[in-house]
């Protein structure tokens, strides 16, 4: 029942929702019912205890995301494979806010013009000291606010930014977005009467709509809706306290501040606190090794280095400094006669570097490389054993290289085997293999691009499980809308 405070069944409509996380204005809690006695949901589906316990690690409450999970270990495990999995990082997040700092606008993350910011002054809807207090320092019109640092620069798209406010000594307050010229959406709230004022999209802008909500202990969401223009950047703006539903404002208003918002969303959807910076949330979810979801070193917990961009669709390397340091070391985890290494590449290599490696001496090597450069190759080195193959023409989907027997060494390419050579045994790495690029004696360098959107590096596969895993991998990828 939708209780007022929501510290119960959590159902949709809690103004705050320590419970289910359905409709809630804040939502701690899931994404979808679960009767918390153990990892069985409600309508009687039970979640595969592994995943539930990557699901806890890296705190992700998207059910599209948990689903995508859960189906990925079942499947591995019905195809006889998760045994032989020593590290498999399926980079998943349910980022939505695309901002930083939410909970923390004195950070110079925020930008402030002619406005000022207290830190932890009064309590937020959470019932923490999080809120800030924001302060107008002028008078006049325009020319006084808060706005996020970083810009939304992507083509025309339909974009819902949020933020939590209580009144302190006034009564409006206006949140504004434009392209840095004369094309701008912007709404006014009344945050003591709970109602929306004046919503305008003008120039390039072609809609724009609002809403706000009651949270509680006079706290208020206020969100707006806008689509866009393709034609230039537009900066995250929150507008200081007004003296009506237009821009004048009086030097010393000021209102209270927590929780804010941006997401491509034609409304405003739970709240995500974001620590830091999206990168660094993104990136503490993909870190975790699905196999092990423990945040340390012997979990082979990924440790990113250099440059590195991270989204919905996977973990992008730079190709000149970014690389992934798994801590895991061939030759402690892997057999001379059992191995492989899988990377699911939704971008096309166009660098002659390593997707991922370890060498320490020429006898020490193992290397896997997918490229689309004038030599087309795949290209795997398996301690120190090289195959290759100059057919490729695409680095995209699943590239394996693997060590299935005593006497073979196999290239994979989605469900195909496209080359096959006699092996002869040398020495497996006794440094951990890197992803994005090689690890060699400690230092990375042959620095790859493509997007990782899987890797699992475990025992040898027959021809059947290869396939098996291509089949498993692709349909987690189309759960999650990024499969190629």
């Amino acid at each position: 029942m939708a209780n007022s405070n929501g510290w119960g069944d959590g159902a949709a409509n809690n103004a705050i929702g320590w419970g289910q996380g359905a409709n809630n204005a804040i939502a701690w809690g899931d994404s979808h019912a679960k009767s918390w006695a153990g990892a069985t949901d409600i309508v009687g589906l039970t979640t595969d205890p592994a995943a539930s316990a990557f699901i806890t690690a890296t705190g992700i409450t998207g059910a599209t995301q948990q689903a995508a999970i859960d189906n990925l270990v079942k499947g591995l495990k019905a195809d006889g494979l998760w045994s032989k999995m020593k590290a498999v990082y399926p980079f998943v997040t349910d980022n939505r806010n695309l901002l930083g700092y939410s909970e923390d606008f004195g950070n110079a993350y925020w930008s402030k013009v002619n406005t000022s910011i207290t830190a932890n002054t009064i309590n937020s809807p959470t019932g923490t000291l999080t809120a800030d207090t924001l302060q107008n320092l002028s008078t006049g019109g325009f020319g006084a606010y808060l706005s996020a640092a970083a810009n939304i620069a992507s083509p025309a798209n339909t974009y819902t930014q949020s933020y939590y406010a209580k009144k302190n000594n006034n009564d409006w307050v206006g949140m504004y977005t434009s392209d840095q010229g004369s094309n701008y959406a912007v709404a006014w709230f009344n945050v003591n009467t709970g109602v929306v004022g004046t919503v305008s999209a003008v120039g390039n802008f072609t809609s724009a709509t609002s809403s706000i909500t009651n949270v509680g202990s006079g706290w208020y969401r206020c969100s707006l809706t806008f689509t866009k223009p393709s034609s230039a950047s537009s900066d995250s703006s929150i507008i200081v306290p007004n003296s009506d539903n237009t821009f004048n404002r009086t030097s010393g208003q000021n209102l209270y501040l927590w929780g804010a918002q941006l997401e491509l969303s034609s409304t405003a959807t739970t709240y995500q606190p974001i620590a830091t910076t999206q990168q660094a949330y993104i990136a503490s979810q993909f870190k975790f090794n699905l196999v092990n979801p423990v945040d340390s070193d012997a979990a082979f917990r990924l440790v990113f280095n250099g440059g590195w961009t991270h989204s919905s669709n996977g973990a992008t390397p730079n190709g000149t400094n970014g690389y992934a340091d798994t801590k895991l070391v061939p030759s402690s985890v892997l057999s001379l006669t059992s191995g492989h290494l899988s990377y699911y590449s939704r971008t096309n290599a166009i660098l002659n570097g390593w997707m991922m490696g370890a060498e320490t001496t020429p006898a020490d090597r193992m290397q896997w490389v997918v490229r689309t450069d004038a030599l087309g190759a795949y290209y795997g080195r398996y301690a120190s054993n090289t195959i290759a193959t100059t057919n490729g023409t695409t680095s995209l989907g699943l590239s394996i290289m693997n060590r299935p027997n005593v006497n073979n060494l196999k290239l994979h390419q989605n469900s195909s085997i496209i080359n096959t050579t006699v092996y002869a045994a040398n020495t497996l790495p006794t440094i951990a293999l890197f992803l994005g690029g090689n690890n060699s004696s400690g230092t990375g360098n042959a620095f790859n691009n493509a997007q990782n959107a899987f890797t699992s590096i475990g025992d040898g596969l027959t021809d059947t499980e290869a396939v098996n895993l291509y089949t498993r991998v692709q349909a987690y990828q189309t759960a999650l809308s990024r499969n190629v």
